[in-house]
């Protein structure tokens, strides 16, 4: 019995002497703090990449937004639908281009006259008028849809105050984009354009007053079909 005790004794000692040996050696210390650490920082760094890389998706489809009210805006004396068509997958083609983060996959990648899953848009021009109460509102000269749906034309809408200007004639592009993070295709964040819940959706609304430049000759196919996306 002493002598079971006496081998205890010593299985004690020799293991607080590798404790204190294991304690005292700094790379055994660094490798143990770095096992807590390098994850959490790992995370911060993957967390920060992905939020800059939504930030720059957004920039990127509100900058394209931008291209269709500005290219609009400046065409609009000899826009027909078959050049609404043509500069409107132009437009989308440059948002597409390497952005892989915001096209998704399967089916829906294609841009019909819905517009893609993730990027669909209206473009309407517009002119302010004076009503009787003394109010001044824009009326829609035609409409043009991206997004499904079936354009009006002829209705009245409110406008901003800056735009309250009595015969002034803009371009209103209203447009609606979906930012999708790394993480939704890691299966931890899920961002589905297509099940209709409006909090995953960035509405963007932008008016371009009217102005002439040299017209920019496009290359379109003939004919001019106005269907249920385009009307006047």
């Amino acid at each position: 019995m002493a002598r079971r005790r006496h081998r205890a004794h010593r299985q004690v000692r020799a293991l607080r002497a590798r404790i204190a040996r294991f304690r005292d050696n700094a790379r055994a210390a660094i490798a143990v703090e770095m096992a807590f650490i390098l994850p959490i920082f790992a995370s911060m760094a993957f967390l920060t990449w992905d939020a800059g890389n939504v930030y720059t998706q957004y920039n990127r489809s509100v900058s394209n937004l931008y291209s269709l009210g500005d290219i609009v805006s400046t065409q609009y004396h000899s826009l027909t639908c078959d050049r609404l068509d043509l500069i409107s997958n132009l437009v989308y083609e440059s948002y597409a281009a390497g952005n892989w983060a915001r096209r998704t996959r399967g089916s829906g990648d294609h841009f019909n006259e819905n517009g893609a899953r993730d990027f669909r848009f209206i473009i309407r021009m517009m002119k302010a008028e004076e009503q009787p109460n003394g109010k001044i509102r824009g009326r829609v000269e035609w409409e043009y849809r991206r997004n499904g749906g079936n354009a009006q034309s002829g209705n009245l809408r409110n406008i901003p105050d800056s735009l309250q200007i009595e015969d002034l004639r803009f371009v209103m592009v209203e447009g609606n984009i979906v930012v999708r993070p790394a993480l939704n295709y890691l299966g931890i964040f899920e961002m589905d354009p297509e099940n209709g819940n409006v909090q995953r959706r960035i509405d963007i609304d932008r008016y371009f007053p009217v102005r002439y430049v040299p017209n920019v000759p496009l290359i379109e196919a003939p004919g001019d079909l106005f269907d249920s996306k385009c009307t006047s």
